[in-house]
């Protein structure tokens, strides 16, 4: 490696040590670069800055950001909360089936883990500490349950990632809802070994009647999965279109079916839509920079050489990757995080021949992990302010399902077909 290579990598690794914002970490090294080697003019920093964010793809983002929230404002979560109670409350464990049921819900219509343990959060943890539930449990199970949302479709880290490596998003959403599934029955499983050893509370089997009175309730919310579903797959709209088509019909949930979004409430919702929008649009403009300075200075190609020379061994250096990703969730936040997974491991992914599909599911549910993992695990310390408990009783308490989401991501790692079999059978070969 280089001398220049070797300044990237350490003094973006450096910057970040020291506190400085990713953005600035990122666009600091990338101006220093650039006097210092005289291989990209200055210019090249504002041009790609600009045309980085300025694709008609990049537009989704602030929409489904826009549509988690507004369906988090119109009372949508307490809806989905009594339907799941309806389904799965009498299973050993209850409202804590409930919690994980409610996530897989939830997720298709925020697409955001942060919206998930706020939004459902405070209505489950609640009711769980009510029915008797430890409050240490009840923590655990709504931050665990809350990365969900970032893996079954609508999901705005999936969306990232397809923008930033040219892969298509609605394929990358198909392979999103198995592991979805998969990580519900998981959590579950996990949930009811525990429950029982506890001997928590249940409720009485609901009857059909009272299962089609919450279904009722909340159908229209139900309905949005599908219908953006459909959308993708038919291939009847782009998955911009289906952005916007998506918000639309929030609002027409929330101002016609629930009547719930106020003037105030739409001008709360779209401030700090535009502050959350600003700092990861600031951060993509920041990354495309300094991911054009390691293509430059062929940083992956060579950091995947240097690999190479370690073993050429695909499981090893799938685990190899594997930890790479868990260490950058643990330690910086998502959006960055995929800025320097994209073009510091795809070229290296595609050596060894796994499906770029495979690796964004796999990119993605690493880095959820992270949101569970001090010192990041955002989810963590929403869950623990809202259940009135220590952070470091909540991270006891979420211990246990680093197991099953470890094996999961194994298996993504591993078992090719968890990922790409429904983008295949509704795309064809990927």
């Amino acid at each position: 490696m280089s001398f220049f290579d070797i300044f990237l990598i350490v003094g973006f690794i450096v910057l970040v040590v020291l506190r400085v914002p990713i953005c600035m970490c990122m666009l600091l090294v990338a101006f220093v670069y650039s006097l210092m080697s005289g291989a990209l003019p200055l210019t090249y920093l504002t041009q790609t800055m600009v045309s980085s964010v300025s694709s008609f793809t990049m537009l989704a983002v602030p929409l489904f950001m826009a549509v988690g929230e507004f369906m988090n404002a119109t009372g949508v979560t307490e809806k989905l909360f009594d339907f799941a109670d309806c389904l799965v409350g009498h299973i050993r464990g209850g409202l804590a089936h409930v919690n994980i049921l409610s996530s897989l819900f939830f997720s298709g219509v925020s697409g955001s883990a942060a919206a998930d343990a706020a939004g459902l959060g405070n209505i489950e943890i609640k009711a769980m500490t009510e029915k008797g539930f430890d409050p240490e449990f009840a923590v655990g199970i709504t931050a665990a349950s809350s990365i969900i949302g970032p893996i079954f479709p609508p999901s705005g880290p999936l969306l990232l990632f397809g923008t930033l490596a040219s892969i298509s998003v609605g394929s990358l959403f198909m392979g999103g809802v198995t592991i979805g599934i998969i990580m519900t029955i998981f959590l579950m499983i996990t949930v009811y070994v525990i429950s029982k050893g506890k001997n928590y509370p249940v409720r009485k089997r609901a009857k059909l009647k009272e299962i089609w009175t919450t279904f009722k309730s909340s159908f229209w919310a139900l309905l949005m999965p599908p219908l953006l579903m459909i959308g993708m797959t038919t291939g009847f709209v782009t998955t911009t279109e289906v952005a916007a088509l998506a918000l639309l019909y929030a609002l027409f949930l929330g101002v016609v079916v629930y009547r719930a979004l106020t003037i105030k409430k739409l001008l709360q919702i779209m401030k700090k839509v535009i502050e959350t929008v600003g700092m990861i649009m600031m951060l993509i403009s920041a990354g495309s920079v300094f991911a054009g300075m390691l293509g430059v200075q062929r940083v992956p190609a060579n950091v995947g050489n240097l690999l190479f020379t370690i073993t050429d061994n695909k499981v090893v250096l799938i685990l190899i990757i594997l930890a790479f990703i868990l260490f950058l969730g643990t330690f910086m936040e998502t959006t960055a995080a995929i800025l320097i997974c994209v073009p510091l491991l795809m070229p290296i992914v595609n050596q060894i021949g796994m499906s770029p599909i495979q690796f964004g599911i796999m990119v993605i549910f690493g880095l959820m992990i992270g949101l569970l993992t001090p010192p990041m695990a955002i989810c963590l310390f929403i869950t623990s302010k809202i259940g009135g408990i220590s952070f470091e009783s909540s991270f006891k308490a979420v211990k246990v399902y680093y197991v099953a989401f470890l094996i999961i991501l194994l298996m993504i790692a591993f078992i090719p077909a968890l990922t790409v079999w429904l983008p295949n059978l509704l795309y064809g070969t990927l």
